[in-house]
């Protein structure tokens, strides 16, 4: 055991501390003495005063276990909530991730909708050609139309012509026809008259 010789308010107390605990008791014994000297001028009873002294200082450590008690609360709830934000973060991380997916899916499929609508547009272009082609062809088909038409009604216009018998050539043409008929089959049988032979 280690002796540590101790001033307070102007008296020396001897006390006895464990090896090594000189300094830690010098300090406090200095950190009475400066209680007592705050507290100005007292009665002439010393142990009273050293009572006074006491109080006061275990009155300031109560007040020190109690806000270090807020303080570690405090830290505790900070941790709860630092546990909480990282665990959001941790979700926000996540549906960022999400998000980003869905972007590129998005965006990826808007460049195969732009590829199909070029596409489209494309195809559009070559069945308009088409058509207004064909409405061209339809045009000049509609025109040959309306040509021949005049054609035929300028000639149901026309008188027919007779010849001196009075028939006329529409009545020769069937005439005609028959004729070239019989011509065929003479030949005909001319030349198979001729092969036999």
């Amino acid at each position: 055991m280690s002796e540590v010789a101790l001033s307070i308010g102007g008296r020396t107390y001897r006390v006895a501390c464990g090896p090594g605990e000189e300094e830690r008791v010098s300090r406090l014994g200095a950190a009475i003495n400066d209680k007592l000297s705050s507290m100005g001028n007292l009665s002439g009873n010393d142990a009273q005063n050293l009572l006074f002294a006491a109080l006061l200082l275990a009155d300031e450590v109560h007040e020190g276990r109690d806000t270090v008690a807020r303080a570690e609360g405090d830290i505790a709830a900070a941790k709860a909530q630092a546990g909480s934000a990282v665990g959001e973060i941790e979700e926000l991380k996540s549906a960022l991730a999400n998000s980003d997916a869905e972007l590129e899916q998005l965006q990826s499929a808007g460049r195969d909708a732009a590829r199909e609508v070029e596409a489209a547009q494309a195809r559009l272009a070559e069945l308009s050609e088409r058509l207004t082609e064909r409405q061209a062809n339809e045009a000049a088909l509609h025109d040959q139309i309306e040509a021949l038409t005049r054609e035929r009604d300028e000639l149901a216009a026309r008188p027919a012509a007779t010849d001196g018998d009075g028939a006329s050539e529409t009545d020769l043409a069937p005439a005609l026809e028959r004729l070239a008929e019989m011509l065929e089959q003479t030949a005909d049988k001319l030349e198979g008259a001729a092969s036999s032979s």
